[in-house]
């Protein structure tokens, strides 16, 4: 018989089917007894009830909702809209409270391109603190690294920034800075006092920043302040910054006016900063920054050093250069990768001075320097002709483009030349034609293009820019000859003779246009390096010479001494040498030594032509006097040494073996015809260009520079260079091979 189990007041009913029911699978009233049980006369048992189990909270969903929260405000301090960024919540709660110390905060957030605007995988953009209240960037941009990115985001998975290792693993762990001849020890480098960080600093703001706008001068100026009156630990980045900042402070200015401000001589000033600036760079790892401070060292560091390391060093190190802003996304315009409008316009101004260093580093190099342009639909922009104090890092949005001056106008009147030069190639692109026909297709149809293409830009210039310029401010001033001068550069390189083969092929009025606009070209050169009102600029102007229109000038003066107004372009040349005494001290880039003996060539025609009309030849050009006299003290060494060798030598057999006979009666030694087999490499010069070398005395360089970082060309090498006359007599009167000489300066620089 069934167990009756009496309801009770106090038993709730069960909430499931009693055992019996449950395995019959019917149904059940779930009273004690059931009522199935019953009627079945079976004791109707339940399973006891289970306490009920606590909710798990979702502490680590809560705890990233947090999070995000707080990154989200912290993205908006910065000024950047977090609403273009994807939306994982839409909880309107108020971002955490509480902060995290600057020093061990590392937000990073991940910014996608619109996948609407891409065909691939979408690229990102990793974003960590930097000094200046900016940012560091790594752009992915492939399926892998997308992975890796979303595993990157959460901040317990974070590294510490390898840019702010301790010394003791700076010591241990040191990369070094590969690409320059500084090999990092681990020390910090030493800064100047207090008030030469000042001078330093200020010199660069007036000098340096105008012609390169690579830092936003007003969020930089309190740092630098900050820095130089505090006696804890700089971040690297901001050291390295300050660093390069005293470097180029340094080279802007001529020797008197670095004696007359910081009673030091100016290599040795340079030199150390120099030096300094490689040290903090290394400490920085910049080979693996993902930095934008880091990264405008560099650039500043390239514009410092780019007359003092060899062209090929130079470019080689600009190349990584854009490898690293290429790793940061800089070539992609900043509104695309979600950045704020004060980071986009930075980003903007840095990978266009890059690229135009990249450029002309290229050209010095005998390479082309005509590459495809970025052309794609995200391609960083042009910056924008805009003055400092409207850009500011909590900014919503870009200001408009002024039509009046800015304190930007001399990289933007730079930049319309460059967009002049991408649509060239654009078109050259369009009608299938290699980019190495740049400058040489100037027949008939494309020649009257070209010229009215010319005609454009200059008007556009004139216009938008040059017509505004007051000629009594330096900066206006400055811009008003850069920009003619590249207008100049543009008619020399349509009218070159290179696209005729010859100069003998070129018609006659091209010939006496070109003839013209090298002048111009020298002129404007001239002006640039002694006007008064540009001094303080004049550093910029030897970077951009144009060689190939200095050799022009000497390839027509020894084919005809009497050209028009020739006068005038020996006296352009000797100003040029004059404002320029690296070109006869700095033997170390060979398009020295080259044009050093082209100019001779030329002159000992002139002179020729005078002594046979009986014109008294009263006084040389000192320039002139200082050529012969280097390449005299060479051939003087050179004699020495063969005379030496000789003297040595142990068996009279090795000196029959470079002994032959001519005309069956004179013995001629062949090691007068040969350079010397056995090395002998030297200190190159303290690495500025103004460090004097005449020839004589090898031993006057400076000891600042170590030399090791640039390619040492041998003694031997060296004074056969420059005192072997053959090198150029083939030439004598024939026009320059503008390919060969392409080619040689390829291979020697």
């Amino acid at each position: 018989m069934a167990t009756t189990m009496p309801s009770s007041g106090t038993h709730k009913r069960p909430t499931f089917s009693c055992i019996r029911c449950a395995e019959r699978k019917v149904k059940c009233d779930r009273q004690k007894p059931c009522s199935a049980c019953i009627k079945h006369s079976v004791d109707c048992i339940f399973n006891p009830v289970q306490p009920p189990k606590k909710k798990k909270k979702r502490v680590k969903v809560n705890v990233l909702t947090d999070r995000l929260r707080q990154y989200e405000a912290l993205l908006q301090e910065q000024g950047i809209d977090v609403g273009r960024l994807p939306d994982w919540t839409n909880n309107g709660s108020q971002p955490m409270t509480h902060t995290v110390p600057d020093q061990q905060q590392q937000h990073v957030s991940q910014l996608r391109t619109p996948s609407s605007l891409e065909s691939g995988p979408s690229p990102y953009a990793i974003q960590t603190p930097n000094v200046q209240g900016q940012t560091s960037f790594k752009f992915v941009e492939n399926t892998l690294w997308n992975r890796v990115v979303e595993e990157s985001l959460d901040p317990e998975n974070d590294l510490e920034d390898s840019s702010d290792i301790s010394e003791e693993e700076a010591i241990s762990d040191n990369s070094g800075f590969a690409l320059l001849r500084h090999t990092h020890t681990g020390g910090r480098p030493r800064h100047p006092s207090i008030d030469r960080i000042h001078q330093l600093w200020e010199t660069f703001v007036s000098n340096v920043d105008p012609l390169t706008k690579v830092v936003h001068v007003p969020s930089l100026r309190p740092m630098i302040e900050k820095a130089a009156d505090s006696s804890g630990v700089i971040p690297r980045a901001l050291e390295a910054l300050m660093f390069a900042i005293y470097g180029s402070a340094v080279m802007s200015l001529s020797r008197n006016e670095c004696e007359q401000r910081f009673t030091e001589p100016r290599e040795r000033l340079l030199s150390q900063y120099i030096s300094a600036t490689e040290t903090a760079l290394s400490r920085a790892k910049v080979m693996e920054t993902t930095s934008i401070g880091v990264l405008q060292a560099l650039v500043i560091h390239l514009i410092t050093t780019r007359d003092i390391y060899t062209p090929r060093a130079n470019w080689t190190l600009t190349g990584a250069a854009v490898r690293i802003a290429q790793g940061m996304g800089l070539e992609r315009d900043g509104k695309y990768l979600g950045l704020s409008p004060f980071e986009t316009e930075i980003r903007r101004r840095i990978w266009y001075q890059l690229k135009t260093h990249d450029s002309r580093a290229t050209e010095l190099c005998g390479l082309s320097k005509y590459r495809d342009p970025d052309v794609g639909p995200h391609r960083a922009e042009w910056p924008l002709n805009v003055n400092d104090d409207q850009l500011y890092p909590s900014m919503t949005e870009l200001p408009l483009q002024s039509d009046r001056l800015t304190d930007a106008v001399f990289i933007v009147t730079r930049c319309e030349m460059g967009k002049f030069a991408a649509a060239r190639i654009a078109a050259l692109r369009q009608e299938g034609k290699d980019l190495s026909q740049m400058n040489l297709d100037h027949s008939g149809k494309d020649k009257k293009d070209r010229e009215s293409k010319i005609q454009e830009l200059q008007e556009a210039i004139e216009t938008k820019h040059l017509r505004y310029c007051d000629p009594s401010q330096p900066l206006d001033l400055v811009t008003m000859l850069v920009a003619r001068y590249g207008l100049n550069v543009a008619r020399f390189l349509m009218y070159h003779p290179r696209s005729w083969g010859s100069i003998e092929q070129t018609p006659l009025e091209e010939r006496q246009k070109i003839w013209e606009v090298c002048l111009k070209l020298l002129e404007q050169q001239v002006m640039l390096q002694t006007n008064p009102f540009t001094q303080r600029f004049a550093w910029n102007t030897p970077w951009y010479r144009q060689w190939h229109a200095f050799i022009h000038v000497l390839d027509v003066l020894r084919a005809d001494p009497e050209v028009f107004d020739v006068e005038r372009a020996w006296r352009l040349i000797g100003e040029t040498y004059d404002n320029n005494p690296d070109m006869i001290e700095d033997m170390r880039k060979p398009v020295h030594a080259a044009v050093g003996h082209l100019c001779l060539k030329a002159y000992g025609d002139r002179e020729a032509l005078l002594r046979s009309r009986d014109v008294v030849i009263s006084s040389v050009p000192s320039f002139i006097a200082r050529l012969r006299h280097q390449r005299d003290c060479a051939r003087l060494r050179r004699q020495k040494r063969d005379a030496n060798s000789s003297h040595v030598a142990t068996s009279t057999d090795t000196v029959k073996s470079n002994t032959r006979q001519l005309g069956g009666s004179i013995p001629v030694d062949d090691s007068d015809l040969l350079l010397d087999s056995t090395p002998n490499p030297i200190q190159t010069p303290s690495g500025h260009p103004h460090t004097v070398f005449d020839g004589t005395n090898p031993s006057t360089f400076s000891n600042d520079f170590d030399g090791s970082g640039f390619d040492i060309m041998e003694m031997d090498g060296l004074d056969t260079f420059l005192a072997a006359d053959y090198i150029v007599d083939d030439m004598a009167l024939d026009p320059i091979d503008w390919s060969k000489l392409d080619d040689w300066l390829a291979h020697v620089t």
